[in-house]
């Protein structure tokens, strides 16, 4: 006979699953919780001991500055009684170089080859006169280390700067071949080379250097510009028109490619492109000589005498002793019958040309393209 079971005999459904569930739970809090404070307690130590080794770190320098300090005062005290010691003259130039980079100048100055550490103190000088643009002082350094290391190319890159800036093209350039020899294969290192062949007068050797420099960097403006200029005045029309568009394209404001596109159109006899291109190079610099200078010469050509004298003559004072400026604005005046006037500037120009003659020989020529900053390019 089948009987019912009793109902407090019968298991409650899952109450034992439910008491797991709950302990589960508060173990997961109670981790949390321990982890949180761990995080925090670590967290703060970590802040601690990281406030502990900065205030380390400050006394340490502190202590350092104020040995420092004391060293100075002592050397300085003790050159006073010894004006000719090097070695501590050696000593308080490298302490105070860049603190005060001239009277380290002076003591290192002080340090001559008996010193055994005198080739230090003489890149020394050459770094400081550099920095300070003091090149009288940093040439004859730099070629004592020229002759001393004569496989360190940067003494020689650092000679052939001193000397471009000086208008010493042909020492320059015998530096900045040196130093490509040595193996400096930078793009500014071409391109020093083809700037000083440029400043030289030596246009058509400028192409060399220069696609070297744009198989190094293919988007150099400078080098693009510079390629554009060697065209144009070495007759390749094509390569400089090319040049100068794409330089047009980076910057559309760069007076300097619209006066190469100007003359490219003046050359093929294209007088109204040039006269649109000159207007828009004057429209980004009113102040570019060359561009003025163009301007006028472009209009004498057109007969238009009056407008050529108009721009030129308040430029007179400025430019009195450029020969192509006086030859155009005598032209522009006999044009429109000033006729004493362009004898008189002609006569000028014929005293310009004999002063020309009489100086020595260089390799220096004149730029028809003025320094501009890279914003007005």
């Amino acid at each position: 006979m089948n009987s019912q079971p009793e109902s407090e005999n019968l298991s409650k459904p899952f109450s034992k699953p439910e008491k797991r569930f709950s302990f589960s739970i508060g173990l997961i809090v109670a981790v949390v919780g321990l982890l949180a404070l761990l995080i925090y307690y670590f967290s703060d130590q970590s802040e601690v001991a990281t406030l502990k080794q900065s205030e380390q770190t400050e006394e340490h320098q502190e202590a350092a500055a104020q040995a420092e300090k004391a060293r100075r005062k002592e050397l300085i005290a003790y050159l006073q009684q010894h004006p000719d010691d090097e070695f501590a003259h050696f000593q308080l130039g490298q302490l105070i170089q860049d603190r005060a980079p001239f009277q380290a100048l002076e003591n290192y100055s002080h340090v001559t080859s008996r010193h055994p550490r005198y080739y230090e103190a003489v890149e020394a000088i050459a770094e400081i006169a550099r920095e300070q643009d003091l090149p009288d002082k940093a040439k004859p350094a730099l070629l004592i280390l020229v002759r001393k290391y004569p496989e360190e190319r940067r003494f020689h890159e650092q000679l052939a700067r001193l000397f471009f800036n000086a208008g010493k093209y042909d020492r320059a350039l015998k530096y900045a071949n040196r130093s490509i020899e040595l193996g400096a294969n930078q793009a500014a290192n071409y391109l020093l080379v083809a700037n000083i062949l440029r400043q030289a007068g030596r246009t058509s050797e400028m192409v060399g250097p220069l696609k070297e420099v744009l198989f190094l960097e293919p988007d150099l403006y400078e080098a693009h510009l510079n390629l554009a200029y060697a065209a144009l005045y070495t007759g390749d029309l094509k390569t400089a028109e090319r040049e100068a568009s794409w330089c047009l394209e980076q910057r559309p404001d760069s007076s300097t490619a619209l006066r190469y596109l100007a003359i490219i159109d003046r050359n093929q006899g294209k007088v109204a492109a040039a006269l649109s291109h000159v207007e828009q190079a004057l429209q980004a610099d009113p102040q570019d000589f060359e561009s003025l200078l163009l301007k006028a010469d472009l209009l004498i050509y057109q007969r238009s005498g009056q407008q050529a004298y108009d721009l030129l003559k308040p430029l007179y004072s400025a430019h009195q002793t450029d020969r192509r400026f006086v030859s155009a604005l005598a032209r522009a005046a006999g044009l429109i019958g000033k006729r004493e006037e362009a004898l008189q500037l002609q006569r000028q120009n014929q005293s310009l040309i004999k002063e020309d003659d009489l100086k020595p020989s260089s390799l220096q020529s004149e730029s028809i393209e003025k320094t501009q900053s890279p914003s007005k390019r």
